[in-house]
C-alpha cells in the first residue's frame, strides 16, 4: 500500500518535451471566500495567482476576527456552510435559517489604504467591506453580531503576498511569483480520486466508520485515471488541455480535514487526519523538521503556461 510520503520532488525538474495521458479532470472548484463553501464550475481561467471563472476569483475574500487574525473553519467549522455567490458588482452570502446578505464589491485597482494582516506569516493587504457584513458573519460564526468579524477583499491585481523563500530540500520546483491571493500557500491545489479511494481503504483497514470524498480537502482540481493513489506527488509538471502547471510541493494537511463539509462539524475522533498521520507523514529529517506531524494529501500547483481548463479535459504527465 502506498504510505509514507517523501515530499520533495526528485530527479529531472526540466519541462517535459513529451507527454502522456494519465487521466481526466473530474471536477473544478472555486472558493471565492477563504474557508466558506465552494462553487463547482465547468471551467476556469488559470490566472497567475488564482483560478478565475466569470466574476469569481479563488480566495479573493477572507474573514478576519476582532484581532485581525484570519478566521477559518479550522476553528469555526460552521463557516464551510456559508454559501457565496459572486456577480460583477456584488458578493452574496447565504446561510441556512438566516437572511442573505449582499455586499458591494469595490471597483478598485489598487490596495492603497488597504488593511494589513497576515496569513500564516505572510504579510498581505485587503479592503474592509464594512460593518454590516462583519456583523452578519459575527452573528453566524460567533453567535454575537458585535463579535468584530471583518470581510476583506483583494482586487484582481498582483498578489500582495511576498515571494516564497527558496527551499531546495522541501520545494525545489518553486519560482518567484508562486503565490496566491488569500489561499494558504500556493495558487492551486490538485488531488486525485485514486488518492481519495486509497485513503478510504486506509480508513477501512483502521476500522474507522467514515467514508470521505474530496470536498473536505477543498481541491481546485480533482482528477481521475488508472494510476495509483498519491501518484500525483511525483509529477513535476502536469498538463491539462494546453495549460501547464508546475508541482510546487505536496499539500500538508491539518485539522480542517476533520470538518464535515455537509454538517459543518468536526469528527469526534479527529478523522481522517488521525489515519493520514499513520501513513502519509514525511520520514526525511529535513522534511520532518518542516512539516512535523502534518500528513500529505494532494499537491500545490503554480501555472507555468496560462490558459483555460475544463472538466473532462485530458490530464498529462511527462512521458518516461
Amino acid at each position: 500500500m502506498p504510505g509514507v510520503a517523501k515530499s520533495a520532488l526528485e530527479g529531472d525538474l526540466t519541462m517535459p518535451m513529451e507527454w502522456r495521458v494519465v487521466g481526466q479532470v473530474s471536477k473544478l472548484n472555486i472558493f471565492p471566500v477563504k474557508s466558506l463553501a465552494h462553487i463547482e464550475v465547468d471551467s476556469f481561467k488559470t490566472g497567475t495567482f488564482a483560478g478565475e471563472s466569470g466574476p469569481m476569483v479563488d480566495r479573493q475574500f477572507v474573514v478576519l476576527d476582532n484581532k485581525d487574525k484570519i478566521a477559518t473553519a479550522r476553528k469555526f467549522p460552521s463557516m464551510c456552510l456559508i454559501q457565496p455567490e459572486v456577480t460583477q458588482s456584488h458578493l452574496v452570502l447565504k446561510y441556512p435559517g438566516m437572511n442573505d446578505i449582499s455586499v458591494s464589491i469595490p471597483a478598485v485597482k489598487s490596495l492603497d489604504g488597504g488593511q494589513e494582516f497576515e496569513i500564516f506569516g505572510d504579510h498581505c493587504k485587503g479592503i474592509n467591506l464594512g460593518g454590516e457584513v462583519g456583523a452578519w458573519l459575527s452573528d453566524i460564526i460567533l453567535n454575537d453580531p458585535e463579535g468584530g468579524m471583518k470581510l476583506l477583499y483583494h482586487p484582481k491585481i498582483e498578489s500582495t503576498r511576498p515571494d516564497k523563500a527558496a527551499n531546495e530540500a522541501i520545494a525545489p520546483n518553486t519560482k518567484p511569483g508562486d503565490k496566491p491571493y488569500f489561499a494558504d500557500t500556493f495558487p492551486y491545489m490538485l488531488m486525485s480520486q485514486p488518492s481519495v479511494d486509497q485513503l478510504n481503504r486506509m480508513l477501512e483497514e483502521e476500522d474507522v466508520d467514515l467514508v470521505v470524498e474530496e470536498k473536505r480537502f477543498r481541491p481546485n482540481i480533482l482528477i481521475d485515471g488508472e494510476f495509483p493513489g498519491f501518484a500525483e506527488d511525483k509529477w513535476a509538471y502536469i498538463k491539462i488541455g494546453e495549460v501547464i502547471f508546475r508541482n510546487t510541493r505536496v499539500c500538508d494537511r491539518c485539522v480542517f480535514t476533520t470538518v464535515d463539509p455537509v454538517m459543518g462539524d468536526k469528527h469526534p475522533q479527529g478523522e481522517p487526519l488521525k489515519t493520514l498521520r499513520k501513513y502519509r507523514c514525511a520520514e526525511d529529517p529535513l522534511e520532518r523538521q518542516a512539516y512535523g506531524s502534518a500528513p500529505f494529501l494532494g499537491v500545490f500547483l503554480s501555472v507555468e503556461r496560462v490558459g483555460s481548463i475544463r472538466a473532462g479535459d485530458n490530464v498529462y504527465r511527462a512521458q518516461n
